[in-house]
């Protein structure tokens, strides 16, 4: 029993170097606002690439449904410029196709009319959102430490 004690306090330990934090969060973050991903994902993903998993649990748990309704306009707007399509037909779309499950989704016509597009755009908001809080969480840390040394 203290070894699985042990083993899920060094699992969720938030100290750690501000880039590992950092990058956890932003990971979490980034995979909470895209579809489909969340809080498994984060945690697998940060333990391959060795990032803090609690900041990473947490960024996907503070996006997660929310996150994903916040950026579908911009997404809607990213991938409509880059496939050269009207984002509110592509916001209209999804709306009438959500219903309709996910083997609609899959057909050749909607994958490329609408699903590709979003996917482009929400992998792009979502990326410019992580990063954004990579670095105000970074500087954050960093200017903490600094300060309290």
């Amino acid at each position: 029993m203290n070894k699985i004690k042990k083993f899920l306090e060094h699992f969720f330990l938030i100290d750690d170097s501000p880039h590992k934090v950092a990058a956890g969060a932003a990971l979490g973050i980034f995979l909470g606002i895209i579809p489909g991903e969340g809080v498994t994902a984060a945690l697998i993903l940060a333990t391959i690439f060795r990032l803090n998993k609690l900041s990473a649990a947490a960024g996907a748990l503070s996006t997660n449904m929310w996150g994903t309704l916040a950026i579908l306009p911009p997404a809607s707007i990213i991938g409509g410029f880059i496939f050269n399509t009207n984002p509110k037909e592509l916001i209209e779309s999804f709306h009438n196709t959500y219903d309709l499950g996910f083997k609609f989704f899959l057909s050749k016509a909607i994958f490329f009319d609408l699903v590709f597009p979003l996917a482009t755009g929400f992998i792009i908001s979502a990326a410019a959102v992580a990063l954004l809080f990579y670095f105000a969480i970074y500087f954050t840390l960093k200017y903490k430490k600094l300060k309290f040394k």
